[in-house]
């Protein structure tokens, strides 16, 4: 395991660990104190604080990306990289404030997002999700808009599930999630188009024509519990139009066949392969990596 200290030096040097910059700021934000701007590296231990009428946007080189709403301050404690386990690592506390979060990494690589505010924590795997808290009232509210999100309250882990929120007085007991207004679901969705660069939506990939491409879908959650079941589907674009092969390899020779598939993995670490072919004999592939644990805590 190697911890990275997020100094400048390019992501490449350290086996695909993230690289955490500034890459929109409006307003008088400050890192450590000092004026930010855009383009600045976040090292370990630094404090970005944007007060009223201002606002800032953290990009990680893997794909994460923070936005940081007026009047909040937030603290990157760094971004850890095990590279057996291919999982990233990213360690933060909002100390007061709001943020919109997309945490989210390629499909190579696993990832662990995790924030903590008051005496709380929220870790996550894979998801959109914004977190607001009052540190002088001592509440803590939770958006789920994409993915999980499971939060620490006082011992007891509690999994804020895809249009879902929580409120908890960090003095009370855990509560329950419920789920997302209508439109508080669509201004989060707002938020979400404008920043982009979403890893975690099955996005069409075209009409016919042109080269044959494939990706796999479903599966946003790639690491779970043992026994852990995925759904998945394949996303096709260019070529023929008709596919007359779809075949899917889970590894040890199990495998399937058709647009969408389902199997159950058994505790390790597993590659995906999906395979297609159209009507013309092109072919295309794609991948998709599976953590199986006995307790991901996600």
């Amino acid at each position: 395991m190697s911890l990275i200290l997020l100094t400048g030096v390019p992501a490449l040097a350290f086996d695909d660990a993230s690289t955490v910059r500034v890459t929109r700021v409006d307003g008088a934000v400050t890192l450590d104190g000092a004026p930010l701007k855009e383009g600045a590296v976040i090292s370990r231990d630094g404090k970005v604080e944007a007060p009223a009428n201002a606002a800032a946007v953290l990009t990680w080189s893997n794909g994460s990306m923070v936005e940081l709403y007026p009047g909040s301050s937030l603290v990157l404690r760094g971004v850890i990289f095990e590279a057996d386990r291919k999982l990233e690592k990213s360690l933060l506390t909002l100390e007061k404030g709001r943020v919109f979060v997309k945490a989210q990494i390629p499909e190579h690589l696993f990832a662990h997002f995790e924030i903590s505010a008051g005496n709380t924590s929220l870790m996550s795997q894979g998801a959109e999700f914004a977190l607001s808290y009052n540190e002088k009232g001592k509440e803590l509210t939770v958006l789920s808009l994409l993915g999980v999100v499971v939060t620490d309250l006082g011992g007891k882990k509690v999994r804020i599930n895809e249009g879902e929120q929580l409120v908890h007085a960090l003095a009370g007991a855990a509560g329950s999630p419920t789920p997302l207004p209508a439109k508080t679901k669509e201004a989060l969705q707002k938020t979400s188009q404008r920043l982009g660069g979403s890893l975690l939506v099955d996005e069409a990939l075209g009409s016919s024509g042109g080269p044959l491409v494939v990706k796999i879908g479903g599966g946003r959650n790639r690491r779970g519990n043992a026994p852990y079941t995925v759904k998945f589907k394949a996303l096709t674009g260019g070529g023929s139009g008709k596919l007359k092969v779809i075949n899917w390899q889970f590894g040890g020779g199990a495998g399937a066949d058709g647009r969408e598939a389902e199997y159950t993995f058994t505790q390790g670490v597993y590659v995906v392969v999906l395979i297609v072919e159209d009507e013309n004999g092109q072919k295309a592939s794609a991948q998709m990596n599976i953590s199986v644990e006995q307790d991901c805590g996600c």
